[in-house]
Parts: structure tokens; sequence; C-alpha cells
């Protein structure tokens, strides 16, 4: 491996009539406020006044950047350093924009034409300047999307909408600097004094910026000639996760060897989908969190940081058909289902067999459980490849126990899962290696015994079910659980695995305002009603309250009514306790 190391300032580098082009297989855009803030503060810290009142400029390391190509080449290729030279692209372009509107355009159009653009000796009518000439951006984001280029890489902002994630990172970035470098805030940090500053202090200011930036941030440049040395290199340098996490590696080595690039970048379509798929359905699930479930749906349990040393080492093993086309092909494939999982909706399941798909789904969903994720997708993924290996009433009865036990586990006693993600992991692969359907029932077979094996017991179901759930108006976390809780009794007493309406609303029987407040939020005092009903309620007494309940179709209201008006309308607190102990006893009959 040959390669060259030089330690250089930002004019060595952006100056120099050389263009740089971000490869489609880099990471996008990432920084955020923190990156954006500690950059900012290494710039200034490195400006002062000496006794003289002369500004003083100290040299400042920033890093290295890693170039594929050699110096006579017009291109070179970016593997690693865009984030840094995108960041000063946009410090340098509003600064040049900043002194043009102060009336400074030599200087601006010098630090546009040295440092955000070049001429190129082509021309090309499209990239025609007001002065004749062919300008091409200095550096070039090769993502197919123009966000970058219009929003700081031409004389004017064009104030693009962003249209995905890293424009809407881009955004955040060039509103954060455009705050910095406004009069007060930059001359103030500068010229350390009191006052108000004018339009020539400004100038002085935003002159200095440049001069630091330009001449005094210095980085080790690494040019190396050959791409795959380049690329050897950039592990080497990110595979600690230090600057770059897992998933910013496997995407590397992904479109590294996803070549077909014409007419269309499978890779790339293929890619794209897949975050889109995702940010469509949920906005705090990450693409990392779906690689690494598939992960474990398939291959074995591990940790976030593991991901890319065990993708790599399956894509080396000689005994492995896994190959990097293959993989983002897999990723293609099974997001549908995925999303399927983390944001279930009823249209994904439109027949009328597969809604008790949809709500053993919707049920984990509101237990806020993940873990189980892995070995729904394996199943979900069986189903679909090899159906005639697991039938639908099987795959129900299995996400029925996973409902079921966590229900329990998770939701109500709110057992520790420890070591259960990796339990998780085993049972995914397990079901996807089964080749026949004798096998996989054997597999599911063993699964459902685990579950059984760590399903509490009735006596502590019972005691957290009285004593852990909660519902009063600021207390709201487990709203959606106790719904779960009625509806499920509610379609035990009516005989029904499906209600015709949903419960959308929660009555205090001793109200909030006048009952013991230990108990006011106890599922003994809950009672599922319409809205219109609820309302008319208010905080009148049981007694007033009976004639309201009277309207409503629930079983279990009319179960409550009964019990009530059996014994005397007074309502207590040893009588709540007694109808939470009834209501977890039916719970357990209705699973």
């Amino acid at each position: 491996m040959n390669f060259d190391a030089s330690p250089l300032n930002i004019r060595s580098i952006l100056s120099v009539k050389q263009r740089y082009i971000i490869p489609r297989n880099q990471r996008e855009f990432s920084w955020e406020k923190l990156q954006l803030d500690e950059f900012w503060q290494d710039i200034i810290r490195n400006i002062s006044f000496d006794d003289t009142t002369q500004l003083n400029f100290s040299e400042y390391f920033i890093g290295t950047i890693v170039l594929s190509g050699v110096d006579s080449d017009e291109v070179l290729e970016i593997v690693d350093g865009q984030q840094r030279l995108s960041v000063i692209t946009m410090l340098l372009s509003i600064i040049s924009r900043l002194l043009r509107k102060a009336g400074q355009e030599g200087i601006a159009e010098d630090i546009f034409t040295t440092y955000i653009v070049t001429i190129s000796d082509a021309i090309d009518r499209n990239s025609l300047g007001e002065d004749g000439e062919t300008y091409v951006e200095k550096i070039q984001k090769n993502s197919g999307r123009d966000y970058f280029k219009l929003k700081f890489q031409d004389r004017i902002d064009h104030s693009s909408k962003p249209a995905c994630d890293e424009d809407r990172k881009l955004s955040y970035a060039g509103s954060f600097l455009q705050r910095k470098l406004q009069r007060k805030s930059l001359c103030s940090l500068i010229l350390q004094k009191e006052g108000k500053y004018n339009k020539t202090d400004h100038i002085y200011c935003l002159r200095a910026l440049y001069r630091m930036i330009t001449s005094y941030l210095k980085l080790v440049r690494i040019s190396v000639d050959k791409g795959d040395d380049a690329y050897d290199i950039f592990e080497v340098l990110n595979a600690r996760g230090i600057n770059l996490t897992s998933l910013d590696l496997i995407k590397n080595k992904i479109f590294q060897n996803c070549t077909q690039t014409f007419p269309v970048d499978v890779a790339r379509r293929k890619w794209d989908y897949i975050v889109k798929k995702i940010e469509s359905r949920s906005e705090s699930i990450t693409i990392t969190e779906y690689v690494r479930c598939w992960w474990l749906s398939k291959y074995n349990y591990i940790g976030e940081e593991q991901l890319y040393r065990a993708f790599k080492r399956e894509m080396l093993d000689d005994n492995s058909s896994l190959t990097a086309t293959d993989f983002l092909e897999q990723l293609y494939k099974d997001v549908d289902l995925y999303v399927k999982i983390i944001s279930p909706e009823q249209g994904d399941w439109p027949q009328a067999d597969q809604r008790e798909i949809f709500d053993a789904l919707n049920s984990l969903s509101i237990f806020n459980i993940s873990i189980p994720r892995p070995y729904i997708l394996s199943l979900l993924r069986k189903k679909r490849d090899k159906p005639k290996t697991l039938r639908q009433s099987d795959l129900i009865d299995c996400l029925k126990r996973v409902e079921n036990f966590h229900f329990k586990f998770s939701a109500v006693c709110r057992q520790r899962p420890s070591g259960l993600d990796a339990k998780y992991s085993v049972f995914a692969v397990n079901v996807s290696n089964a080749d026949n359907k004798r096998e996989l029932a054997i597999r599911t077979k063993e699964t459902n015994e685990y579950f059984q094996s760590k399903t509490p017991s009735d006596e502590l179901f019972k005691s957290s079910f009285v004593n852990d759930i909660y519902y009063i108006n600021s207390k709201t976390s487990q709203r959606k659980l106790i719904i779960y809780i009625f509806e499920k009794i509610e379609m035990h007493l009516k005989g029904t695995r499906e209600l015709k309406f949903d419960i959308v609303s929660l009555e205090h029987i001793g109200s909030q305002k006048n009952f013991l407040e230990s108990n006011s939020g106890s599922m003994g005092n809950l009672l599922p009603l319409c809205f219109s009903i609820n309302e008319d309620c208010k905080d009148n007494s049981l007694l007033l309250k009976l004639p309201e309940y009277k309207k409503s179709n629930l079983s279990i209201v009319s179960e409550f009514i009964k019990r009530i008006e059996s014994t005397d309308d007074n309502w207590t607190k040893e009588k709540v306790d007694a109808r939470s102990l009834a209501l977890a006893q039916l719970m357990l009959e209705s699973m």
C-alpha cells in the first residue's frame, strides 16, 4: 500500500484547482448541535488579542482527511473527512455572502471563486456565470440531490426546501452558523468588548475569521492512489466507532461493492427506499435499529457496536453465501415486514382472518416492547417466503403467545428483561433456519415452553395488577394499557374476538376530587364509557351516576352495576381493591 500523508491548511486543500467528490457510499451529513458547537468553539478560542490590540491566530489541528487519487487528477474522491469540509464550505459561503452584503465585493468574490467553486475549462451552458465563465462546485455530493449546492454553493441562497433527513441537518447547520456570524454575536466573541458594534467591526471580524479558517486550521491529508487502499485506511481510522457508526461502515462497504450506477443507481435507490419506508412509519426508529434487528433475526445476537465487525466477518467467511449485494437486497425486501412490526396499521392486514395478527402486533406497540422484533420478523418472513411451512393459524398462535407473555411479564409485572433480547435472537435464528414444517413446529414449541417457564405467577400478576396499574388526569402513561385491558375483558364477557366499537373514555367511579387519592386511579375505580356518558357523570356521587352508567352497552359496565346494586351504594377503598382483584382474575381468564 502506497500513500502520502501531508500536513496542510485549508487554503492548500481548497484553493487549488482540484475538485473533490463525496461518493455515494459515504455517510450522509450528520453533524448536529454538539459537533457544530465544538467545531465553532475550537475556531473562536484560537483567535485572540495581544497587548497592542492586534489579533493573534493559533494553529489548530482538526483531524485527518483521506483522499483517493493522485495529485495530477483533476477530481479526487473524499473517502473520509466530508463532514468537516462540508461545514467549512458552509462557513466560507456565509462569510462571502455577508461581506458582499457589506459592500466588500472584491474579497467576497475571491472567497467564492477560490473556496466554493472553481473555474472549469469545459464550457457548460448550465453552469455559466454572469461573466461567461463556467463554474463547478469545489465539493460535489454524488447523492443525486442538489440541496447543498443550491443552499451553500452559489453567491445567493436559493432557499431550497429540505427533502430528506440529510437536507434537514444541513439546513440546521446553516442556520446555526448564520446565527454565529451575525454582527453582535461574532463581534462580541472576537473583539471581547462591551457596547455596540458597527459595520466596520463586523467586516473586520468576518475577515479575521476567514483568515483563521483558511490559514490556521490544520489537517493531515492522506492521499492514496488506489481506491481499495483508501477504503482500507478509512476503515482503520473509523472501525473503532470513534467517528463513524457501524451503520456508516456497513453502508460504505455496500456501496463500494454495489457498483451498478447506470442507468439507475440500484444500491442508492434501495437504500433510500429503506430509509424512507422507516421514516414514513416512525420518526423515532432508526435504520441502525432495523439493520441490527434484521441481523439478530438471521444470524446471531450482537450489540449495536459489534454490527459492522459481525457483518464483515460474515462477508469474509468462505462458508457464507452473504455478499454486499445480497445483504442490501434482503434488507430491501424485509423492510416492508419490519414497518408492520414497529408501527402496525390495520391496512397492513386487510383480510378478516388477519385481524388477530394486527391485534397482537398493536398490543406490543401499546406495551412499548421492542425486544421480540427479531423473532416476529423471522416469523413473518417465514410466512411470506414459505407459507406451507408456517400456517397462518400457527403464526397467530405464536404472536398471541408473545403478546400474552409480555402483557404479564413487561406491561403489568414489569420484570427485568435481562438476557431476553439475546434469547429472542436465538428463537429468531431457529425459525429462520428451519427447513420444513416439522422442524419449525419443534422450534416454536421450544420457544413457547420458554415463555411458559418465564411467565410470572398468577399471584404476582394479581398483586401487580392491583397495586401498579393506575390512571388519573395527572398520570396518564398507562391509559392505553388500561383501555387494552378493558377491551380484552369486554370481549371475554361477550364471547367474541372483536369489539364493534372502540373504548375511548375512562370514568373514575369515585371522582378524582372527592375519593381517596391513593385509590382513585386504581383499576377497581375505573370504568370504560363513551365520552357523552362520561361527561354527564361529572363529579357526582355514585348514586347519581348509576342511571348514566345504565345507558352503556358494555358488558363490563353492566357487570359493575349488578355488583353494586346487590350491595349498598357506599363506594369504599375495600370495594375498589376487591373489584381490582376481580378484574385481574377476569383478565387471566381471557388470555
